[in-house]
C-alpha cells in the first residue's frame, strides 16, 4: 500500500478520531507491515509479534486523540509499538532471564571487533539471526541498536540495572559475531 502524505495522514488521523472504520482499516493496513517488522525484533515468535502488534494498534488508535502532528507519525507509532512490545515482555518476564553484571571490567564491555563476515550476510539473514538471541539480550541489543536508547533509559525501561544492560548488549554482540562466522563458513565452504 501506498503511504499517505501529510495532508492525506491529518485528514486519516481526524477520520479514525471520529471512529470511521473505514480509515481505521486503511490506517492498520497500511502501516502493519513495517511495526509488524518492530515487532518482531523484540518477539520470541510469529505469534508473539502478532499479538504485540495488536496490542500497539490499540493503543495508537486510542492515542490518536492526544496525537499532536509536530513530527513523523510513523515514528510516533513505532515509538508507540516499541513500548508495547516492551509491555508485552514485561507482562511475560517470566520466560526473560536477567543476568547482573555490574562489577564487569570496562574493557570487557567495550571491546567489540568489527566483523568482515557482516557484509556478506544478507538482512533477513541477520534480522533470523538477531531472532535467536536470548529474549533479554535481544531485547537490549534491539533498544540499543534500533531505538538508539542510552543504556540508562534501558535500565530503567526494563527494570534492570545499568550494568546488566552493557552485559546484554556485549553478549548479544559477541553472540551474533559467532552465529555470523558460523554463516559465512557455512557458505564458504558451499
Amino acid at each position: 500500500m501506498n503511504k499517505p502524505s501529510g495532508d492525506e495522514i491529518l485528514q486519516l488521523i481526524e477520520d479514525c478520531k471520529k471512529g470511521q472504520r473505514r480509515a481505521m482499516h486503511w490506517l492498520f493496513k497500511t502501516y502493519y507491515g513495517s511495526l509488524f517488522t518492530v515487532c518482531m525484533r523484540y518477539a520470541h515468535c510469529y505469534e508473539d509479534a502478532q499479538d504485540m502488534v495488536n496490542e500497539g494498534f490499540v493503543k495508537i488508535f486510542a492515542g490518536l486523540k492526544s496525537y499532536q502532528p509536530s513530527g513523523s507519525f510513523e515514528a510516533w507509532m513505532k515509538t508507540i509499538m516499541v513500548n508495547a512490545a516492551l509491555d508485552y515482555l514485561r507482562k511475560y518476564r517470566a520466560n526473560m532471564e536477567t543476568v547482573n553484571y555490574d562489577d564487569m571490567p570496562d574493557d570487557v564491555l567495550q571491546n567489540h571487533d568489527e566483523n568482515e563476515a557482516l557484509a556478506k550476510i544478507s538482512t533477513d539473514e541477520l534480522m533470523q539471526l538477531i531472532q535467536q538471541l536470548p529474549q533479554m539480550s535481544r531485547t537490549v541489543f534491539n533498544l540499543y541498536v534500533f531505538e538508539d536508547m542510552p543504556h540508562a533509559e534501558i535500565a530503567k525501561r526494563l527494570n534492570i540495572k545499568e550494568g546488566t544492560s552493557h552485559w546484554h548488549l556485549n553478549f548479544a554482540r559477541n553472540k551474533l559475531k559467532e552465529m555470523i562466522r558460523g554463516v559465512h563458513d557455512e557458505k564458504v565452504r558451499r
